[in-house]
């Protein structure tokens, strides 16, 4: 490892924000609140809004689109007039991205695969980028402030591998970066929520093809793995879209890395010797992220399991080379994975328990709870009865709790 070269102002002074995502009437007030935002925090950077989908906006096609002009059964709409004059005001440059259209789901119950819409919206983007330096983002998503770089400068030159394929490492999400010795047997699973990193390496991650409908909808051809847990035995498409983008990168590098299907396991060390070589993994408690869609999921009680954090990702960048075995070093996650899979197959915030007398006492219990309480005690169970101040209601909840591995 060497010494860090990197300054802050030098990148600042030449960053572009690539904000990416559609503009509807239901997204456009909060789009314009978060590129004002971007705009707040870097006064100095390129913001290119590199827009899928719109049907409130007028534009020919993809391309550059010189001014934002609202259509006509919204024009006397003031809200969004005001809005899309911001967006106007604080992007240098507004680009429709070329045509893609949705896919099936990626498994029964989700909506849409917009996979391809997401594909066409960064290339569109990023191909704008003059600069060294992007941070490409979905449209409902900002930082507080700037210290997300002072976070990638601490982490990007830690000591790197032989799976090292970026010139430098980019910074991604915890939130989904799978860690696919737990509760999802998904490799190669590294989040798209954001990239930021050199320009030349972000390209680099979005240079794949058209995801094909026939792979879309590869599980309603073909047989689950044997032994595949309930949850992977949801996927109608052949990979998640993190998986396809992941492997298609990086299998130009590694020729012999493998995944011929969604919990496909041969390559499961590989994954994370190119997680832990070519990324950093944020910790959003120290980066600021303001996301409303998934506060809810940040706070799930197996979250920090489920996902890879920034220190889980850092026992895989200090132990790569020491010939350990990999799944060791997530033995306690693993453990608690199994427990939780146990119990709880489903991956439920309250799944019921399992012994009579406990569930007597929770019907009565929620039946006297006020709907705050009961809201509270459904979202995380843990902390309600961490919090509980009455004797009987703490011993029934620590029971449960550990019987249940939540």
């Amino acid at each position: 490892m060497t010494n860090s070269t990197i300054k802050k102002d030098d990148i600042l002074n030449s960053l572009s924000i690539v904000v990416q995502g559609p503009l509807y009437d239901w997204n456009i007030v909060q789009t314009a609140q978060l590129i004002s935002q971007w705009r707040s925090i870097f006064p100095k950077s390129k913001i290119i809004f590199s827009i899928s989908q719109s049907d409130l906006i007028i534009f020919e096609g993809s391309g550059i689109i010189p001014k934002l002009r609202i259509v006509r059964i919204h024009r006397n709409n003031i809200v969004f007039q005001d809005a899309l004059a911001l967006i106007d005001k604080f992007c240098d440059i507004v680009v429709m991205s070329d045509s893609a259209i949705v896919l099936p789901p990626v498994k029964s119950g989700l909506r849409e695969n917009n996979c391809n819409l997401q594909i066409e919206a960064a290339k569109a983007g990023l191909r704008l980028v003059d600069t060294d330096y992007v941070l490409r983002i979905r449209n409902d998503i900002v930082f507080s402030d700037t210290s997300l770089i002072d976070y990638y400068i601490d982490n990007y030159n830690l000591p790197r591998g032989k799976y090292a394929a970026l010139k430098q490492r980019v910074l991604i999400s915890e939130f989904f970066t799978l860690n696919p010795f737990t509760f999802e047997k998904l490799p190669f699973h590294y989040s798209d929520w954001m990239h930021f990193g050199l320009i030349e390496d972000v390209k680099k991650l979005w240079d794949v093809p058209s995801y094909g409908i026939i792979d879309a909808t590869y599980y309603q051809r073909n047989t689950y793995k044997k032994g595949s847990g309930p949850r992977e035995n949801t996927f109608i498409s052949r990979y998640a879209v993190e998986q396809y983008l992941a492997i298609t990168v990086f299998k130009k590098f590694f020729h012999n890395i493998k995944l011929d299907y969604h919990n496909d396991t041969a390559s499961i060390n590989e994954s994370l010797y190119i997680l832990a070589d070519n990324f950093i993994i944020s910790d959003f408690t120290k980066t600021k992220i303001y996301f409303a869609k998934y506060q809810h999921i940040m706070r799930h009680n197996n979250i920090n399991i489920v996902c890879m954090t920034h220190e889980a990702w850092k026992k895989i960048v200090f132990n790569a080379e020491k010939n350990i075995n990999i799944q060791y070093l997530f033995k306690k996650e693993i453990e608690i994975a199994n427990k939780s899979l146990k119990n709880n197959p489903n991956n439920e915030d309250f799944p019921p328990p399992k012994d009579i007398m406990t569930k007597i006492f929770f019907k009565i219990l929620i039946y006297f709870l006020s709907e705050n309480k009961k809201n509270k005690l459904k979202r995380n169970p843990k902390k309600f009865f961490a919090d509980s101040k009455n004797s009987i209601t703490k011993r029934f909840g620590e029971k449960y709790i550990s019987s249940m591995g939540l």
